[in-house]
């Protein structure tokens, strides 16, 4: 990618991340809303509010256990989850925008990443975007797919961000962002 292309998505992510820990339901809300106004990325799907229980995070890659397609380590929430998927287009790539996210969410203050892989070291893409995501658009490769997890304490609140970005192609790559705000 240039330094046209980067300075671009650069200068978009900066003003979106200011709105990170604005909103008074989620700290990601705006700026789930903004990704979804950025050029570059086409909105697929969004759920906002959904209430869920139990609701398994993966802390760890993908893999068969005694017939099982499960997370190596993993914990389970309850909580109000807010989800988008965006098709990345123009020739930006699903692993730009993974890595810039990881800047600008690394970044904000009360926040550390829980987990973090890349490529193989992840597991099946087929059972993330399946069994975790219920997405079977985000099926791609598996080196190229990446996924994230980060805690946020804000407010007395507690949230877990997902991020995971995978490709079928160049032309079809897909950035999948879920927020859960955890129940006290």
């Amino acid at each position: 990618m240039g330094f046209r292309k980067t300075t671009v998505v650069l200068i978009a992510l900066c003003g979106f991340s200011t709105q990170l820990l604005s909103a008074d339901n989620s700290p990601l809300t705006d700026y789930f809303v903004g990704l979804s106004n950025y050029p570059h990325l086409e909105e697929i799907d969004a759920l906002s509010g959904e209430s869920v229980r139990d609701y398994l995070v993966p802390l760890g890659a993908i893999e068969k256990i005694r017939g099982v397609w499960s997370p190596r380590r993993s914990e389970r929430v309850t909580g109000e989850r807010t989800s988008y998927t965006w098709r990345v287009q123009d020739g930006y790539t699903s692993a730009e925008m993974v890595q810039e996210l990881d800047g600008r969410v690394a970044s904000q203050e009360g926040v550390t990443q829980s987990f973090s892989c890349e490529a193989r070291a992840c597991g099946s893409s087929v059972q993330w975007a399946n069994r975790i995501f219920q997405q079977r658009l985000l099926y791609g490769t598996e080196v190229s797919q990446r996924y994230r997890v980060y805690t946020l304490e804000q407010g007395g609140h507690s949230y877990r961000l997902l991020v995971y970005g995978s490709a079928r192609s160049s032309d079809r790559q897909y950035l999948h962002l879920e927020s859960i705000k955890l129940s006290p």
